[in-house]
């Protein structure tokens, strides 16, 4: 079996795409054209979600500059992109920066999104990145603190059978665990994404 690790990273993205999605346009999420940061205030806050290694809190990460993605994995595009940019940055980082860094991404299907299914697929993207999910009704109090919209409707013609609407948003978590304001379009430049989250990130002053 070929490993997917050693493939140019676009393709390993549009394979993690189609492996977990059987694409039919009914059930896609609309692209996105909105390409600016947007200011929103919620108020977040501490939360514990499953993932393949156990349950995880927010507060765990305390120290860390956390990104939150909520969506899943049998979406066709927008999740794999922002996923990809996610990564893109998490590549460039030194290794200092990186160790301050965790990206979540939450599932709004917990049906269908196991934890296996969720390990394996943050996996294709980035070791920093992690799949988490619970109960659905915990995870849509914990998208509403965030201000993440979520609708799911039913779409018997469709291989998945129903379609999730969920915000695009990736959101930001300083090493406080405070949410952000600003709120990043999953198609943004890498370079403002990384510029953004360097200025939260804790630095050692020189002795």
């Amino acid at each position: 079996m070929m490993c997917l690790r050693k493939w140019p990273f676009s393709l390993v993205v549009a394979i993690t795409a189609c492996f977990f999605v059987e694409i039919s346009n009914a059930h896609e999420v609309p692209k996105t054209e909105k390409t600016s940061w947007e200011e929103q205030d919620f108020p977040g806050g501490d939360f514990t979600l499953q993932s393949g290694d156990g349950r995880l809190s927010l507060h765990d990460l305390h120290g860390k500059v956390v990104l939150l993605f909520f969506g899943f994995t049998s979406c066709p595009d927008i999740c794999p992109m922002a996923l990809a940019v996610i990564a893109r940055m998490f590549s460039n980082m030194s290794p200092e920066d990186l160790e301050k860094t965790r990206a979540l991404f939450v599932s709004l299907d917990p049906g269908k999104d196991t934890l296996d299914i969720l390990k394996q697929y943050t996996g294709y993207f980035h070791p920093n990145i992690v799949g988490v999910t619970d109960r659905l009704e915990n995870v849509i109090k914990i998208s509403e603190r965030y201000g993440v919209r979520y609708q799911r409707e039913d779409m018997p013609d469709s291989r998945l059978g129903y379609v999730i609407y969920h915000t695009p948003d990736i959101l930001v978590v300083d090493t406080w665990g405070r949410l952000q304001h600003k709120r990043i379009p999953p198609n943004a430049k890498v370079e403002e994404m990384a510029a953004y989250i360097k200025e939260l990130l804790p630095h050692q002053e020189s002795q």
